[in-house]
């Protein structure tokens, strides 16, 4: 059952987060992109503060009571693009030993509704490329690559 998160759900939400924030620190990257400890609590704690405001999608997949797959986004203004806003996916991870099971694609059926609803045309996010499980997903999911975004660390 999809539904959206609260309070409740903060402990599993974290644990789901903290469980991404492990895989992308485990990822040979430049050395420098380093996620935090205790990271995933801020920002479960940011995301919950800012449910009342109708700018975030903070939704998960319920097998009975455990949460097994979250997406969290936020609106973006860009009053520059014809656009005008679009959804910026934060994060979307299932949990492991529950993944091709269709639960994250069951939330992205869910979070198209909700963009429709609110008259968003389009969603974007970032993936590590190095995190190749993710990049697979994504390329077989109806998103399209479309910009890349290049990184320099200044020595």
């Amino acid at each position: 059952m999809i539904r959206d998160l609260n309070e409740s759900d903060r402990n599993q939400t974290i644990e789901l987060v903290n469980q991404f924030y492990r895989k992308v620190n485990e990822l040979e990257l430049d050395g420098l992109f380093r996620i935090r400890p205790r990271a995933a609590t801020k920002f479960t704690d940011i995301y919950f503060k800012l449910i009342g405001t109708g700018k975030v999608y903070m939704r998960g997949f319920f097998d009975e009571s455990e949460l097994v797959s979250l997406l969290i986004g936020r609106i973006e203004e860009k009053p520059h693009l014809e656009e005008e806003r679009s959804l910026f996916i934060d994060l979307a991870v299932t949990k492991l030993g529950k993944k091709k099971k269709g639960y994250m694609t069951s939330l992205l059926l869910d979070v198209d509704l909700w963009c429709k609803e609110k008259s968003i045309p389009a969603m974007e996010l970032r993936a590590i490329l190095q995190n190749e499980e993710a990049i697979r997903f994504w390329d077989k999911s109806s998103f399209e690559r479309f910009y890349i975004r290049y990184r320099k660390r200044i020595r």
